[in-house]
């Protein structure tokens, strides 16, 4: 089989110094021929995998990266049927971690068939999300955490955590949540909403604990009426899930649509665009072939 390889030039520099990365690598790639797609940035590279899709020349895609080069690739993937496998060696490995949750029974040929969101956005534009797409304090932890270039892996994101909390700010965000049998309508005073296709963001942390990436269904997390020391209280156990708080409001849908203008949002560590914005689950969008990391 062919198979095309899309990597991320800095998550490389991890994949070199990674024995399982490197040994999960090569058993993937063993007697493969292998079709480099990774070029010099992140726009070059989705134009090439776009390119390969295009021409139908793609079997199977190996992404050697986190949750930013995951979600390039699933750009180009989703809907497709094309089987994608990740090795993950990023800052971030959220998506990676939340698929081992798939309850969905494996194929002969060892795929699984998985959701994603896809997000509308007030431009209009439309983007895949695989993970969880985040408001509020998490989304300016994102940006801030973005911007910070020393190698610090998953604790990156409590660095900037921290930076960020002198500008905490709560804010009122509108939403409509439709599900099978209900339709909630809610102005929230909130410090953060998650939206999950999976239940981690930030590298581990349980923003959606009951989210599951092949149940058909988008979860919803919203911690409200905190302040700064709330809300790092809640960033700091996050990795066991503070779900069951009492400022902790938790609901599961099929679309959301968050009505409040002007809040930005993030998705997968990549900006999505501003509110009004609609998130909605397509299920089984995405099929992934299993990788032991």
């Amino acid at each position: 089989m062919t198979v095309h390889l899309l990597a991320n030039p800095k998550s490389g520099r991890a994949l070199r110094s990674s024995a399982i990365g490197q040994e999960t690598l090569s058993r993937i790639l063993a007697d493969q021929h292998v079709i480099e797609l990774t070029r010099d940035s992140a726009v070059a590279s989705s134009t090439a995998l776009a390119n390969a899709v295009g021409a139908g020349a793609v079997e199977r895609l190996i992404v050697a990266g986190g949750d930013g080069l995951v979600h390039l690739a699933i750009q180009q993937l989703a809907q497709t049927g094309i089987p994608m496998s990740i090795v993950p060696v990023g800052t971030g490995n959220d998506f990676a971690m939340g698929v081992q949750r798939a309850s969905g029974p494996m194929s002969p040929a060892g795929t699984i068939e998985v959701d994603l969101l896809r997000v509308t956005t007030a431009d209009g534009a439309q983007r895949w999300v695989a993970s969880i797409v985040i408001a509020g304090f998490p989304a300016a932890v994102n940006k801030r955490a973005n911007a910070i270039a020393l190698p610090l892996g998953p604790a990156l994101y409590t660095v900037a955590a921290v930076a960020e909390l002198p500008s905490y700010r709560r804010q009122e965000i509108a939403y409509e949540l439709t599900g099978s049998d209900e339709t909630i309508s809610r102005m929230t005073d909130t410090g953060m909403v998650a939206i999950g296709n999976s239940c981690f963001f930030g590298g581990g942390m349980l923003a959606c604990p009951d989210a599951i990436p092949d149940d058909g269904l988008l979860h919803f997390t919203s911690i409200e009426g905190v302040g700064r020391i709330g809300i790092l209280q809640h960033i700091q156990r996050q990795k066991g899930g503070t779900a069951n708080w009492d400022e902790v409001q938790r609901h599961s849908g099929t679309e959301i649509t968050l009505t409040t203008p002007d809040v930005e949002l993030w998705g997968d560590g990549e900006y999505l665009g501003q509110t009004p914005a609609t998130i909605e689950v397509v299920p089984k969008a995405l099929m992934l072939m299993q990788t032991v990391a």
